[in-house]
């Protein structure tokens, strides 16, 4: 991220709570940018260089722990994906013990006060093995009861694709009356109604606002998109057969584990909700 000259950045720090002293790193997206409010001291090719210089220090972090489970696994109380970590010690004997568990990646890094505690990857690995043998024994319907699962899969995904059409169509309309702010702003400034300086503030300002609105749109067209896709009809053959093949399994495989499963979640109480990648 490379700010214009004569930029200033605030609110590179926040504090977690007003309940406790302590303060964690704004991401850069955060930050709030003011440009041109004075002259640089460089010109622009001896900054560029600079930061080429140090883009090139960045060195990836080597990841010490891994888990079947991981990039699935979300918080119940916040929705924030869950970070893995992991516990050692040397015993006596000289063996190790070792303990994997999933927390909320908020409450990980002091981004956020979530409720939620952390919770052992073998708990979930155990209720996922049960949620699987759950849906398996399903599959093992009649042809009637398999026509009546799709009609309600239909009219499901239908209402679901009501509700991100009337939320489009609200965000478009909000989109619309930002623009005709800032529209209206330029043209205070043009009859000098108020200073350049209020118009940079109002302006950024305003600018954040509509790229959040057109995050939000690109979200949920795709959130439609995706509405749509799931109106395929599942192929129950198939999924017994992954399914199958997970329950033979020692230890999770994650390439079957992401062919059944799209998320997994948990909540401060520790019961785990599983959405999976098919409906039955």
């Amino acid at each position: 991220m490379r700010f214009t000259f004569g930029s200033v950045v605030g609110r590179k720090f926040q504090k977690v709570s007003h309940k406790i002293a302590k303060v964690r790193c704004t991401k850069k997206e955060e930050h709030i940018v003011l440009e041109n409010m004075h002259e640089p001291i460089i010109d622009i090719e001896t900054w560029n260089k600079a930061q080429d210089k140090l883009n090139g220090y960045t060195k990836v972090r080597d990841r010490k722990y891994n888990h079947e489970l991981k990039g699935i696994v979300y918080c119940g109380e916040c929705g924030n994906k869950a970070t893995l970590r992991c516990r050692e010690e040397k015993r006596k004997d000289g063996s190790i013990w070792r303990a994997t568990y999933f927390i909320c990646s908020k409450r990980n890094n002091y981004s956020g006060l979530c409720d939620c505690k952390q919770i052992s990857a073998n708990l979930i690995e155990e209720v996922v093995k049960e949620q699987v043998k759950k849906e398996l024994k399903k599959i093992n319907i009649t042809e009637e009861e398999i026509k009546q699962i799709y009609e309600e899969a239909r009219l499901q995904a239908k209402s679901k694709e009501n509700q991100l059409k009337v939320t489009l169509k609200s965000l478009k309309e909000e989109l619309k009356k930002v623009e005709q702010n800032i529209e209206e702003i330029y043209q205070d400034k043009i009859n000098k109604v108020i200073q350049v300086e209020d118009f940079k503030i109002i302006y950024e300002k305003m600018q954040k606002q509509r790229d959040q609105i057109l995050k939000e749109i690109k979200q949920s067209e795709n959130a439609l998109i995706q509405n749509d896709e799931k109106k395929t009809k599942i192929d129950f053959e198939k999924i017994k057969q992954i399914a199958d093949e997970f329950l033979k399994l020692k230890k999770p495989n994650k390439i079957t584990l992401e062919r059944l499963i799209e998320k997994i979640e948990f909540d401060k109480e520790k019961n785990i909700r599983i959405k999976f990648l098919f409906e039955i």
